[in-house]
């Protein structure tokens, strides 16, 4: 084989440059041809120009999560005022703040709000992922909130050709939504005092985009394509903990942090 190539170049003006590759080069390249695989010309002159440029390294990853640490989220608190007066202070509150009140029913002792933000980290735990990525000693590493957005670099499932090395841009994009219903209800035991309970619905949305990269061992890229997005949900209560298994994926657990019910008891006093 290595006498073929030589006479691509000798016929060729890379001649000038042409020196005997070194072992470690050929053993690539015989890897990534295979033995004993008819050569055509136009694979000869790619392995002529992968001699002369060498092999690149094709990455590894690797990940591991680390769950949220288990916590109860104290969501009732009892003021020592009466339910009227209770309630309208509420109201009055929660139409100041980033709350969307959906629905107000006084008789049934009910209000029930929403809100959307684009940090739910603020708001959830969903537990951290360590990712890493080599390339040979060169190693980069993320760790990421995984209720939070993130950025990562993914290696390809194989080596296009052994100048040439693949991997993904991975960009994940999440956002939250919740309800909560507030409960404001006089205390059985003395209605001069005011019960308030909030128990909240949250979902956290994941969006996942990926750019497909090949890039050359002198570092140019050869190709760029977007791959398909995948997104999925993870829906989850006060106090009640989810598990969800995103498709070909890492159980995920997410829990709230309990600051939606403390931002809401603390608007009353």
């Amino acid at each position: 084989m290595l006498a073929e190539i030589g006479k691509i170049v000798a016929n060729t003006t890379l001649k000038r440059v042409w020196q005997r590759p070194a072992a470690s080069t050929v053993n690539c390249l015989l890897g990534a041809l295979g033995k004993g695989e008819p050569m055509r010309s136009a694979t000869l002159f790619m392995v002529v120009g992968s001699l002369l440029s060498g092999c690149a390294t094709q990455g590894v990853n690797t990940a591991s999560y680390t769950p949220p640490t288990p916590q109860t989220v104290k969501n009732e608190k009892t003021i020592p005022r009466r339910q009227a007066a209770v309630w309208d202070e509420l109201v009055r509150e929660l139409s100041k703040s980033f709350y969307v009140i959906n629905n107000i029913e006084r008789e049934s002792r009910i209000i029930n709000v929403s809100f959307n933000s684009n940090s739910p980290g603020d708001f959830v735990d969903c537990g951290r992922t360590h990712r890493t990525y080599a390339e040979g000693a060169v190693k980069e590493a993320v760790d990421y909130a995984v209720a939070d957005s993130s950025r990562f670099k993914l290696a390809g499932n194989r080596q296009p050709a052994p100048a040439l090395k693949s991997y993904a841009l991975v960009s994940r994009q999440t956002s939250l939504e919740g309800r909560a219903n507030i409960y404001v209800a006089p205390e059985a035991a003395d209605p001069n005092k005011t019960v308030v309970s909030v128990n909240s619905r949250y979902v956290l949305s994941v969006l996942v985009r990926r750019d497909g990269l090949v890039e050359h061992f002198n570092g140019n890229i050869v190709r760029r394509e977007p791959l398909p997005n995948e997104s999925f949900s993870f829906i989850f209560n006060t106090n009640k903990p989810s598990t969800t298994v995103p498709e070909g994926g890492q159980s995920i657990t997410c829990s709230g942090k309990g600051r939606l019910e403390i931002d809401i008891l603390d608007m009353v006093k």
